[in-house]
């Protein structure tokens, strides 16, 4: 039986399958913003032998994330500035990633509100998702066996 409900459900299928993807997408991106950010507190800690609290501090501006560098610096603070003060890496790594995270809802949430376009269509995503896809398929072109006519 092929009518009009069936016609509903597999669309609302293909949109849960659509979404899932966007999800996973979004967790991605949120691990790569925060190895990008660990990164940087890494090479300023490093570099300047400056200590926990100094080299998050330092690295908690986000000027590539305006206009909403706000939301980015007071998740920052809210997450990381106190794991730094512990002194204890990992602990820095995760509240990194907490903050990323939040940060990014944060980020999302307002363009919705101001109208702005969503983060799917943000340069810096559509690279990310680019690169990932990339590397995708040179992984995938790779475990292809070569058929020889």
């Amino acid at each position: 039986m092929s009518g009009p409900a069936e016609g509903r459900r597999r669309r609302r299928r293909e949109r849960v399958e659509g979404s899932s993807f966007m999800d996973v997408a979004r967790e991605a991106f949120v691990r790569h913003l925060a190895l990008d950010r660990w990164e940087d507190v890494q090479a300023l800690k490093e570099a300047n032998d400056f200590e926990w609290a100094r080299a998050v501090g330092e690295a908690g501006r986000f000027p590539e994330r305006w206009p909403y560098h706000e939301a980015w610096a007071r998740r920052w603070r809210e997450h990381v500035v106190p794991a730094a003060a512990a002194g204890d890496g990992a602990a820095v790594y995760a509240a990194i990633e907490a903050a990323v995270a939040a940060a990014l809802g944060d980020e999302i949430a307002e363009r919705a509100a101001r109208g702005d376009r969503p983060l799917e269509l943000d340069p810096g995503f559509t690279a990310f998702l680019d690169a990932a896809m990339g590397r995708l398929s040179r992984q995938a072109a790779d475990t292809l066996e070569r058929l020889d006519p």
